[in-house]
């Protein structure tokens, strides 16, 4: 079952819990006959409320929604992927995030697959099941947040939301041509979510298009920065600055800079040196604080953790505290730095992500790269904007020559998310 766009299914419902129960009911079952399939993008499916009568009637009724298991959702197993929760107590109550959006009339019918504890960037998880492209299954979707983009981009569900403390989100947005969402940290209340990081983490939010993420966005957060009247000036990466990016994306990225010039949008290009640090400065904040919450676990079961997950948080150990710090540190230096390049205009554009998708156990590579680490291709343009703390949108940007779907990257100033939202949807319609 493939549901009805998100505008139809709101129009639908009329304001009827009723109605809109009988629609997640329906998407449940169809995702559970589905359970065992290739997919693998839901790690438990069940209508939450289990009534029509618990419904709230509200601008999302009719919507229906999905969550990263690493969120919790009252009454139901919050695994994180991992063997090491699997069979943990049930959650006390919702995530702020789920109450928020049941408030508003939507229902949740699952929980997502992830990488296990939302630290990795391919989307494997060798307990739950990998996570394949939907536009090739030879390809991973990325992740962390692969099951939620799967669940979006096949219409099992309107809206995933799932976690982003590097580009979890908007990397596998990119990577299946759908819309992901990282909000300006703090907008939305991270309590009972147990993110990767605590002072890189995020909620992220996953739709079909940029104006479904709008529904969304001004349902559970209005009032959050309209779009100026006069043309928004905005800057666009136009070289290799912060890295160097495969040609094939590359060459359709500069043709999307032209089709929004041509559709009138106030472009410069910009050149914008030394973030290319950023994700550097990400694992040597992310890898520490990940290593300190999971002291305890790690200790008491080591061997239910996967086997790149268990070295992660053992080279978390051996971070310095001085190192650690210093990294901190550095993050206010790239923000000056970004601000310095981009001074004048209202937003940025980048490449979402500077590959194509990977094939499952292809190494992340772009020609001209010094040897490192193959999270750098993956991270370099969604990681620094973590590190700074601003928020970003993947727009879809349509197909690149050999068919595979490419993102834009569209940024703003902390606090501009209502702002950003508008100038987003104006530049997907001009992609469409």
């Amino acid at each position: 079952m493939s549901l009805p766009d998100l505008t139809t299914a709101i129009a639908d419902a009329s304001g009827d819990r009723h109605r809109a129960f009988r629609l997640a009911e329906s998407a449940a079952l169809s995702i559970a006959k589905g359970f065992e399939g290739e997919r693998r993008s839901f790690i438990s499916v069940g209508a939450s409320p289990a009534t029509a009568d618990a419904v709230a009637v509200g601008p999302l009724t009719g919507t229906i929604f999905s969550v990263k298991d690493n969120i919790d959702v009252g009454g139901q197993v919050t695994t994180c992927g991992s063997r090491v929760l699997e069979n943990a107590p049930p959650a006390t109550e919702d995530a702020w995030i789920v109450s928020a959006l049941k408030d508003a009339g939507a229902i949740c019918v699952g929980k997502n697959n992830l990488h296990e504890f939302a630290l990795g960037a391919t989307g494997q998880n060798v307990r739950f099941g990998d996570t394949p492209n939907p536009f090739d299954a030879g390809r991973h979707v990325g992740g962390s947040s692969g099951g939620s983009t799967i669940a979006v981009a096949d219409g099992e569900v309107h809206l995933a939301i799932g976690t982003d403390s590097g580009g979890s989100v908007r990397m596998p947005a990119s990577f299946a041509g759908i819309t992901g969402y990282k909000p300006t940290p703090g907008v939305l209340p991270m309590h009972g979510v147990a993110g990767a990081s605590w002072s890189m983490d995020c909620l992220g939010l996953l739709t079909k298009s940029v104006g479904d993420m709008r529904k969304v966005w001004d349902a559970i957060v209005p009032h959050s920065g309209a779009a100026d009247a006069k043309a928004p000036r905005i800057a666009y990466l136009h070289d290799h600055s912060m890295g160097r990016v495969a040609a094939p994306i590359w060459s359709h990225y500069l043709a999307t800079i032209a089709k929004l010039s041509d559709a009138g949008f106030k472009l410069q290009g910009v050149s914008v040196p030394g973030l290319e640090i950023c994700p550097q400065v990400c694992v040597s904040v992310v890898y520490p604080e990940v290593a300190s919450a999971h002291l305890e676990l790690m200790r008491a079961h080591p061997q239910l953790y996967e086997q790149d997950v268990r070295a992660l948080v053992a080279l978390g150990e051996l971070w310095s505290g001085r190192h650690y710090l210093d990294a901190q540190r550095i993050r206010t230096v790239v923000r000056a730095r970004l601000e310095d390049a981009i001074s004048g205009h209202d937003f940025f554009l980048t490449p979402t992500i500077a590959i194509q998708p990977l094939h499952f156990g292809e190494t992340a590579r772009v020609e001209g790269d010094p040897p490192g680490s193959a999270l750098y291709p993956i991270m370099r343009f969604t990681v620094p904007f973590n590190v700074v703390s601003y928020p970003a949108i993947s727009v879809r940007a349509g197909l690149d020559c050999d068919g595979l779907p490419v993102g834009l990257q569209v940024i703003a100033r902390p606090r501009e998310d209502g702002a950003l939202l508008a100038v987003a949807e104006k530049m997907e319609q001009a992609l469409a």
